[in-house]
């Protein structure tokens, strides 16, 4: 038999909260547990239910939580934080990833516009103005990554400047 989705939303009374609440931690601990058997991982979880924050129970045991955290403590800060991600950290990777993927796709777009002009001229359909523009700035791209890598030889490399000056008449 299906189950109903359970509707997210705080829970009015309190009999039914502390028993919702109770049953939740239970397979919460025993999911902690699982985790830490499966992957071999050394895991701890402190819970408190809201109104006796004195009285937490902590899995597996204080002593192993308490040696878990100590180990923790001791990581060097760049440790700790390695492979944490807060929220904003989490949402600058994607969006970093995302404007990556979107150079690589416009650059492609820009690549096909320019096949799909220069086969237009092929093809004697003409030449229209947005194809010369496209084509135009394709050329001035390459020419300015060709500048930029004999002025970046020039440096590395020591070429001479008559060198360097001939290679750019070259162009």
């Amino acid at each position: 038999m299906a189950r109903n989705k359970t509707k997210i939303a705080y829970i009015t009374s309190n009999v039914t909260r502390r028993r919702t609440f109770q049953r939740r931690k239970r397979n919460l601990l025993k999911k902690v547990d699982e985790l830490s058997v499966l992957c071999g991982i050394p895991s701890c979880a402190l819970v408190t239910m809201p109104g006796e924050p004195n009285q937490p129970e902590i899995w597996p045991s204080i002593v192993d939580a308490d040696n878990l955290i100590a180990q923790l403590r001791d990581l060097p800060s760049l440790g700790q934080d390695k492979r944490t991600l807060d929220q904003e950290r989490f949402l600058s990777k994607g969006n970093e990833r995302l404007e990556e993927q979107l150079k690589k796709v416009e650059k492609e777009n820009r690549e096909a516009e320019v096949k799909v002009a220069l086969m237009r001229c092929l093809c004697g359909e003409g030449v229209q103005s947005t194809d010369l523009d496209v084509v135009g700035s394709l050329a001035e791209g390459k020419a300015r990554a060709v500048a930029e890598r004999i002025e970046w030889l020039t440096k590395t490399l020591y070429l001479a400047p008559a060198l360097a000056v001939d290679l750019q008449l070259r162009l």
